[in-house]
């Protein structure tokens, strides 16, 4: 999830439906300064109970340490420290205490990997290992959603009100998921809107490599990918792939209006936040809110409540992998590096993607939720056209002059026919399953 601090010097300018176009049009950049980052969320657990350590439980502290110790600025929310930041690199906390880094912009995946083995050093010394296992999985194995406290941060809280209402998973997600995420920056809006069109598409095919959460509050589930079923229950407004969009050409009005028509989570003034009790954002721009009409930043605060499968900024975020254990988390970045940023690989992947009508996405990736890469399409394995994706990936990458050893893991794992998660120990203990998915 993204982070928004408080802060002051916000500009209170109002803004128009050409103002909230242009925002997308300011976010296009030349091929030299594109670059790649990713969101690592990971889940400490107990390790002798399997208990996910909430934020009360510990992570607050872990926070004080991290900013003791390693340089990091500290940012609280509502008298408790939330957020750190060092340079253009974040760690933040999720509704269920999940500890989340986000990247600088990195040119290269290597250093993507610098900065993830820097980050898992640094919890490591902070915590007692013998104690804390911090794990990489989509849904937390053995806390029930019950027993996970909400974290304070008063984004969440307000968030914790209003989904319930639209999702019988919304806590769930919330409280008990974990997933990594890319950013990639585009040139204009034609290449972003071939690039989101094909994350859109994609992300089932992709996804069943990293369907990583079988188990949850003690027990197996039916699932390869649990977490890909808690998604499948959420917020119809503000979740899934888009199709819709993906009926015509994607561009920056198109989306701008589907946007428009969601409800907004909450308001802020940059200080605090307040119940929107339900209105759309075109509601907002239309007739203000107690006499106040929004502000760029009002839309990017908006903007970080869609939680679709791929969603446009100012950059484009894929948000749909399971959290992994390294090295299969860097191949994440990898994969999707491949094939948004080498325009042979793009073209490739464009007309792979169409090879999936609109009206399949939808089964396609339930299927991959429940069997991951056992799932099927047209009658063939998932696999076969998992390993499309990684060969025009692995060209992309070379033609980058990338490292596409990072790919490494998924050949491993298309050779062993599985994904992660359907690899897990049948026995389901708390120290097998630590095996099975903490950070190397």
């Amino acid at each position: 999830m993204s982070t928004h601090l408080p802060g002051n010097g916000i500009d209170d300018t109002p803004v128009t439906e050409r103002d909230l176009i242009a925002y997308f049009h300011e976010g296009a950049k030349p091929v030299s300064e594109w670059r790649v980052g990713a969101e690592f969320e990971k889940i400490a657990i107990d390790r002798a109970t399997g208990r996910q350590i909430g934020f009360d439980g510990g992570i607050e502290r872990v926070l004080h340490a991290l900013a003791t110790h390693f340089a990091w600025e500290p940012h609280s929310e509502a008298g408790r420290l939330t957020t750190l930041t060092r340079g253009m690199s974040t760690i933040s906390v999720e509704p269920g205490g999940q500890l989340e880094l986000s990247t600088a912009p990195s040119l290269h995946l290597s250093e993507l990997r610098s900065e993830l083995d820097a980050h898992l050093r640094e919890l490591r010394a902070v915590t007692d290992p013998a104690k804390v296992a911090w794990i990489a999985t989509g849904v937390t194995p053995f806390s029930a959603v019950d027993g996970i406290p909400l974290n304070p941060r008063p984004r969440h809280q307000l968030m914790a009100e209003y989904l319930p209402t639209r999702s019988r998973f919304a806590l769930h997600m919330m409280k008990a998921t974990a997933s990594t995420q890319v950013t990639f920056d585009y040139a204009d809006e034609a290449d972003a809107g071939r690039k989101f069109a094909v994350a859109l598409r994609l992300s089932p095919v992709v996804n069943a490599m990293f369907a990583n959460a079988p188990m949850h509050a003690g027990q197996r589930t039916e699932f390869a990918s649990f977490r890909g079923h808690i998604w499948h229950g959420m917020d119809p407004d503000r979740s899934g792939l888009l199709t819709d969009l993906l009926a015509g050409e994607v561009s920056f009005s198109r989306w701008v209006k589907l946007v428009l028509d969601v409800p907004l989570l909450f308001l802020t003034d940059g200080e605090s936040l307040r119940s929107a009790s339900g209105l759309t954002f075109r509601e907002f721009l239309n007739r203000g809110i107690d006499g106040r009409f929004p502000t760029r930043h009002d839309w990017d605060v908006h903007l970080s409540t869609m939680f679709t499968e791929a969603r446009l900024k100012t950059f484009l975020e894929v948000r749909g992998a399971d959290a992994t254990p390294t090295p299969l988390a860097l191949a994440v970045p990898a994969v999707w590096k491949g094939l948004l940023y080498d325009s042979v690989a793009l073209t490739a992947a464009t007309e792979l993607a169409r090879s999936f009508k609109l009206e399949e996405l939808r089964p396609l990736s339930e299927a991959v939720a429940r069997r991951g890469l056992r799932a099927e399409h047209r009658g063939e394995p998932l696999a076969e056209w998992c390993g499309e994706v990684v060969a025009i990936a692995t060209t992309g990458l070379n033609r980058q002059r990338e490292d596409a050893t990072y790919l490494d893991a998924l050949r491993d794992v298309l050779k062993a026919g599985r994904s992660p998660g359907e690899l897990w120990p049948a026995s389901g203990g708390v120290a097998e399953v630590v095996m099975a998915c903490e950070y190397a």
